[in-house]
């Protein structure tokens, strides 16, 4: 799916003046769109190419908040419940993770006054800004490092934030998943981006999404029910993510993961990753500088 598709399922979220300002836009400026991001009482904002602009009533961008269109709470109120399908009540997880999926795979980030529960948030009220994403879906980003490497998993995925990571495990996934029996463990939903039970981004044929399982039970949950040959998951970050991991090697299965470095020295001094290095759970370190961009391969064991 194309930005133009992901920007087809956007609109009918959209207030209506925004949707018609929208498509005002030359067609160049809409391909370009990578958010949308609507704020009560302030300007409509459009991040095209990684640059913030203004949306004008009459579909031009503007650096001037003055000719920019504002919408109304009203208009975030509207927005926000047709994000929820009109039920809040069936979206309380979603709304305490602080995002949805939409139709298309499109996530929208949202922010008002958390509802807390001790240490933990259970929803979130008062909706004061969405965010709407248009997902990076590049096909064959990953395909010459899944040659260079053997066609097989095995790989851990390195990048400073904004790195192209996700969209590199995604690419990666869907070749694995082409010939192999695959599980993805998709905590947060960026990677297969499932909506209603159905992956809007390819992750393979034979890939098994696990989507919202928290990354640890995720592993273990398709080591014991899937029998995968391969499991892919998104930013080491927990002790007992690396626990998990280690069972899987137990198993005999080949896992593929991402993890926030921007350099191979700043890899190394994770402490967490300490015990997986040593082991070599990894085949290779793929160490990324954008999507699409893969600044090295370095073999690990």
């Amino acid at each position: 799916m194309n930005t133009r598709e992901h920007l087809q399922n956007i609109v009918e979220y959209l207030p209506a003046q925004v949707r018609r300002s929208i498509g005002l836009l030359p067609e160049e400026s809409r391909s370009r769109i990578q958010e949308i991001r609507l704020r009560a009482g302030k300007p409509v904002c459009l991040t095209s190419a990684g640059k913030p602009e203004l949306l004008a009533p009459d579909g031009r961008t503007t650096r001037n908040p003055a000719a920019a269109l504002i919408p109304s709470p009203e208009d975030i109120a509207h927005s926000f419940q047709a994000v929820m399908s009109y039920s809040v009540h069936s979206h309380q997880q979603d709304l305490a993770e602080g995002f949805v999926t939409i139709r298309g795979g499109c996530r929208v980030g949202l922010c008002g006054s958390a509802v807390r529960q001790g240490d933990a948030i259970q929803t979130v009220k008062s909706i004061s800004a969405l965010n709407f994403r248009i997902p990076g879906e590049f096909f064959g980003c990953a395909a010459s490092v899944f040659r260079q490497t053997g066609q097989a998993g095995g790989l851990l995925i390195a990048g400073a934030p904004a790195s192209g990571k996700t969209t590199f495990l995604r690419d990666l996934c869907r070749l694995l998943g082409d010939r192999f029996r695959t599980a993805l463990v998709d905590e947060r939903g960026e990677i297969a981006a499932v909506y209603r039970g159905i992956p809007q981004h390819d992750v393979g044929l034979m890939t098994d999404v696990l989507d919202g399982y928290p990354r640890a039970e995720g592993i273990l949950t398709a080591l014991r029910v899937m029998n995968p040959d391969h499991i892919l998951c998104d930013e080491l970050s927990r002790p007992e993510d690396v626990e998990a991991v280690r069972s899987a090697l137990g198993c005999g299965v080949q896992i593929s993961a991402s993890v926030h470095a921007g350099s191979f020295t700043q890899l190394q001094s994770r402490r967490l990753l300490q015990p997986l290095l040593e082991a070599g759970a990894f085949r290779y370190c793929v160490m990324l500088t954008g999507v699409g961009q893969v600044q090295s391969v370095r073999k690990l064991s």
